[in-house]
């Protein structure tokens, strides 16, 4: 049961000018626990909860889930239209640049998922012995041009996840989510016995959300 108020009696039935304060302290000196009703008119207005909202958040809608950068059709019919050997460009690879409009000026958190497959059979080549060469997809987030997180990413076939945060000026921030391959081995099989084009690598069902915090 909150303690709304306290009440002292003191001589003339006066009340001490101190009992403000002890309802505040009573309170923790939050806004949070007045009640609705108690908040003045309008207070929580569209226009006002825009103005002064202490974070933001943004997230993917789900479109364009997966990655399409490198594509490659010329696979098995049961394999994903993927990256190959034929298709990667190397280098960085951007699965989808996003802006997201009325930063304030703050705390950025980011946090992207996937799903991750690496084929990872040739790890060690066609020469048996040979060092090992395992392969991954690499992650990166990008906000206006500056990494704010990467990390090696994973190998096979797994779930993987990247979080970055930075304080960033106000302002619109373009962000980019970046993936990158690591090159097979030189002596990795490109095509499969039937002449179709060995996956290698592909994202789907990416998901981001990033959060803004002010004060």
């Amino acid at each position: 049961m909150k303690k709304w108020t306290q009440s002292e009696a003191t001589t003339g039935r006066s009340v001490s000018p101190k009992l403000i304060n002890d309802e505040i302290r009573a309170q923790q000196s939050s806004a949070t626990t007045i009640d609705r009703t108690q908040i003045p008119g309008g207070w929580v207005d569209d226009t006002y909860i825009t103005t002064n909202a202490m974070h933001q958040v943004w997230r993917s809608t789900g479109q364009n889930a997966e990655q399409t950068n490198e594509a490659d059709s010329n696979v098995g019919s049961a394999a994903w239209i993927s990256s190959t050997i034929q298709t990667a460009g190397g280098g960085w690879n951007t699965f989808s640049n996003v802006t997201l409009t009325g930063f304030k000026g703050g705390s950025l958190f980011i946090e992207w998922s996937a799903n991750v497959y690496a084929n990872n059979i040739f790890a060690y080549g066609l020469n048996d012995g040979k060092p090992g060469s395992p392969n991954y997809i690499a992650m990166r987030i990008l906000v206006n041009g500056v990494n704010i997180g990467e990390r090696r990413g994973a190998s096979l076939h797994q779930t993987s996840r990247i979080v970055g945060s930075q304080l960033m000026p106000p302002g619109d921030l373009s962000v980019s989510f970046q993936w990158r391959y690591t090159s097979p081995s030189q002596d990795a099989a490109s095509q499969t016995s039937g002449g179709d084009n060995v996956p290698y690598a592909h994202l789907w069902n990416n998901r981001w959300i990033a959060i803004a915090r002010y004060r």
